[in-house]
């Protein structure tokens, strides 16, 4: 589970140390999904896409940001985007008719 930093041009940011399981990962295959649940109203918004890194001055700032962060530098820190080709908002239904919307980046709808 990580924090959603920001969203801007660049997209989705969120960071990670590059040697955790989920930067490992990411050098390997650059794309990831984001998930937002909201149970008690049951809706849900997923994004997926490409993840690129961002520069190391922002992967710093991010990290001195960080409520724990001593000062010091963490060299493993990255922070990412992730530039959605698709977001799909989903509200549940009683009646298990679920309400399911699938976007493009272009905000236009998906098959």
């Amino acid at each position: 589970m990580l924090i959603l930093k920001n969203i801007d041009d660049d997209g989705w940011h969120f960071a990670t140390s590059r040697t955790s399981r989920k930067g490992r990962e990411l050098a390997e295959a650059p794309r990831a999904a984001m998930n937002f649940y909201w149970p008690g109203l049951g809706r849900q918004v997923r994004v997926a896409g490409t993840v690129t890194e961002l520069s190391a001055e922002a992967s710093a700032a991010d990290w001195h940001e960080r409520p724990r962060a001593d000062g010091s530098d963490n060299p493993h820190w990255q922070l990412y985007a992730l530039k959605p080709a698709e977001i799909e908002f989903w509200q549940a239904s009683n009646d298990g008719q679920h309400v399911r919307h699938r976007v493009g980046p272009d905000g236009g709808p998906l098959g």
